[in-house]
């Protein structure tokens, strides 16, 4: 994955997409999760190795990958 230009549109589409899944669960506390993940993000922002960005951003999506039932 290459993090530099696409990065940022990246990490913003990811950060949607969990606050909208987070809004469909029916058997968790919906505001703990939604807290928790406004609070990841909010202590992600200053990151600045690639590395450690493509970690958390395919952290973030394993999780709704590994969520989402088909």
């Amino acid at each position: 994955m290459n993090i530099p230009a696409t990065s940022k549109r990246l990490v913003l589409s990811l950060y949607r997409e969990l606050l909208r899944y987070g809004a469909q669960l029916q058997y968790t506390d919906q505001e703990y999760f939604l807290n928790r993940i406004r609070r990841e993000f909010r202590q992600s922002a200053s990151l600045t190795d690639p590395k450690e960005i493509e970690f958390c951003y395919k952290r973030g999506r394993a999780l709704l990958d590994r969520a989402r039932v088909v």
